[in-house]
């Protein structure tokens, strides 16, 4: 969202009344009085993602565009932001961890020297502990494991994740290449072949996700960090960091699984992808106030209308696309301006569900697949027992 663009929801509060709450807002004043106050319509851990966010005098390094801060919560440490400046025009981020399209390029010309720099320093670290992990660190270990490995762990292991599993990983598309470079930047996995790490189809008509690169786990991930992450999730005795953490990672997740479900439906009915930027925007935006259920059920109404579309008027494939973009974000506005009661869809079978959403979902979680029907901003970790 550019810093000058108020957030929808705040739309109704002149600039004074903005400054006054996000000033109320850090004063620690009770952030359910401040909804009540100013009429605004949301969960209260959400509040703070609704202030326009602050901006730097420093420039994007690769569009030039002023770059943003966000705002965090009350609960926040500053020092988990020091580094979160991110561009509002190309969304680049200042981390290391940072995949806009000038990022993940460089990245991938610059992947084989990375890798093996990394594993060479890695490899006289000690092991690690289960709170040195993020959250998404955590669960995609578990999940590779699950997924791929061995009764018994051992460190330095070699499987083959396309001959293994049959459980996909991850959703189709570019989120199980990111998670997996995540993985292998933090030293968390290594990858023998680098540029064997494309997602591809396991048949024509089941788009789950495979790699065909074979992988390892580095001497620091011992069954001992294993055990010790099961242990805290049987437990809930959660790092701080990680209930942070929880509102991006299933926010991440569900944008990849609202995401695959939108390729199937534009896929199914021929039709090419319309901007990936374009369809993650809307997509990001229908999160915001729908669970991915009902945004499956929002996408499948607007492939078809886009379907119908090209029928009644004659459109070329590439016109039909864009309607089910448009058709889409119409849908969403509508249903919310009206208060619709949604209902959410249940998986498609030809978009399988993932370790990654096993593991969150059922194993940390215990909502199991209702998480299909609940909001990103209403998902929280199990209190500690």
């Amino acid at each position: 969202m550019p810093p000058s663009v108020i957030h929808p929801k705040l739309a109704h509060l002149t600039h004074e009344e903005v400054k006054t709450l996000v000033q109320a807002y850090y004063a620690k004043q009770k952030v359910s009085d401040l909804i009540q106050r100013f009429h605004i319509d949301c969960p209260p851990s959400q509040l703070y993602k609704l202030f326009p966010q602050e901006v730097s005098s420093e420039l994007c390094p690769h569009c030039g565009a002023a770059m943003v801060q966000p705002r965090m919560s009350q609960s926040t440490n500053w020092n988990e932001y020091k580094n979160s400046l991110r561009c509002p025009q190309c969304q680049h981020r200042k981390t290391r961890l940072c995949t806009c399209s000038y990022c993940w390029q460089n990245k991938k010309e610059q992947k084989t020297t990375v890798l093996t720099s990394r594993v060479s320093a890695r490899a006289s670290l000690a092991p690690i502990k289960a709170a040195d992990l993020s959250l998404e660190q955590a669960v995609a270990l578990l999940a590779v494991i699950r997924c791929y490995g061995p009764d018994k762990l051992k460190s330095d292991m070699t499987f083959r994740p396309s001959v293994i599993s049959k459980v996909p990983l991850t959703p189709a598309g570019r989120y199980g290449e990111v998670l997996v470079a995540r993985l292998v930047e933090a030293d968390l996995l290594k990858v023998t072949d680098p540029s064997r790490l494309k997602t591809t189809s396991l048949s024509k008509n089941n788009m789950a996700v495979t790699f065909s690169a074979q992988w390892s786990l580095p001497h620091t991930i011992s069954s001992e960090l294993i055990r010790e992450i099961e242990h805290r999730v049987s437990d809930c005795t959660w790092p701080s960091s990680w209930y942070e953490q929880l509102s991006e990672l299933a926010f991440d997740l569900a944008l990849a699984e609202c995401r695959e479900f939108y390729d199937y439906c534009a896929a199914k009915r021929m039709f090419p992808i319309a901007g990936e930027k374009s369809i993650n925007a809307m997509l990001s935006n229908l999160l915001e106030d729908f669970s991915t259920g009902q945004c499956f059920r929002i996408i499948q109404s607007g492939a078809q209308y886009a379907a119908d579309f090209m029928v009644q008027e004659s459109a070329t494939p590439e016109q039909a696309a864009q309607y089910m973009l448009g058709a889409c974000q119409r849908w969403a506005d509508k249903a919310r301006a009206e208060k619709w009661t949604v209902s959410p869809f249940r998986r498609n079978f030809n978009c399988p569900r993932s370790m990654m959403s096993y593991t969150l979902y059922d194993f940390i979680l215990g909502i199991h697949d209702d998480g299909l029907g609940t909001p990103v901003a209403l998902i929280q970790l199990p209190a500690q027992k």
